[in-house]
């Protein structure tokens, strides 16, 4: 009799650990499927980019060919108003639409270019950022998803070696190409309710010189090696922030000192 309990609560309790199996990777499967045609939906948006950009000789991208892109941003602007501009990084995964919702701020983290869920969300803008302007520092959020999308690939800017071989960015508004180089890479932790907690996201336009001052102080006591790159009042930032997680509510960031256009880099096309 107590053998035939026994093997009934067996049989229960591997029904159930099949049930609980099955349900988990069926929501795996699922998280991945949408991931998967979340970054397909994102290819077509690259195809509409690039797929009338003209190549020169060696493959590359010359300045003149902006008014190519720039049709191609105003597009995707028609179909969706809260798109601002491309964010890339040569040779590297990132290389994504960037949003902006003033109101709603954070209403492109869990969502695709189209407003639909999505757990990679889509890079987005502070609200506090003028990108028209612009203002003196964008700041622009995104993920750190596990497959490398979005800014899945940071950490691999906290090798100096890595980080000098990918040390510019571009930024395309529908008004211009900006481009940046690297001038710190640091973690942080945020909401730590600490006084001495370095609020980068706070910041939009200086002050005056002390508040540059404290920027820039800020970004070289953290950063994880130095760039060589320096900065002063005067210049335009941006600042790109992800998840990091050797702390609670840690952050790790990239800020790239904005070049001037004539000295700016050329990329490929990809």
């Amino acid at each position: 009799m107590k053998n035939n309990v026994k093997n009934k609560l067996t049989i229960v309790l591997l029904v159930l650990c099949a049930g609980v199996f099955l349900v988990s990777a069926g929501v795996l499967l699922d998280y991945f499927l949408k991931q998967h045609k979340a970054e397909r939906d994102f290819d077509e948006l690259r195809d509409i980019v690039y797929s009338n950009v003209r190549e020169d000789a060696d493959g590359m991208l010359s300045s003149d060919e902006f008014s190519d892109l720039r049709s191609a941003y105003r597009a995707l602007q028609e179909s969706n108003a809260n798109f601002i501009g491309w964010l890339r990084i040569y040779d590297t995964d990132v290389n994504y639409p960037v949003m902006q919702t003033v109101s709603n701020p954070e209403y492109y983290l869990h969502r695709d270019f189209s407003g639909n869920y999505t757990g990679s969300g889509t890079l987005f803008a502070s609200e506090i950022s003028d990108v028209e302007r612009p203002s003196d520092v964008v700041i622009i959020y995104g993920h750190r998803m596990k497959d490398g999308s979005m800014f899945g690939t940071f950490n691999k800017f906290m090798d100096p070696e890595y980080c000098e071989k990918h040390r510019y960015i571009r930024f395309d508004t529908l008004m211009e190409r900006r481009s940046y180089e690297i001038l710190s890479v640091f973690r942080t932790a945020v909401d730590t309710g600490l006084d001495d907690e370095f609020k980068y996201y706070n910041y939009s336009d200086f002050a005056d010189q002390e508040a540059v001052d404290g920027f820039l102080r800020e970004i070289k006591n953290k950063e994880f090696f130095d760039t060589g790159v320096t900065a002063e009042r005067g210049d335009e930032f941006i600042i790109l922030s992800t998840c990091e997680y050797s702390q609670e509510n840690g952050r790790l960031v990239i800020v790239g000192k904005r070049i001037p256009t004539a000295n700016a880099p050329v990329f490929p096309v990809p």
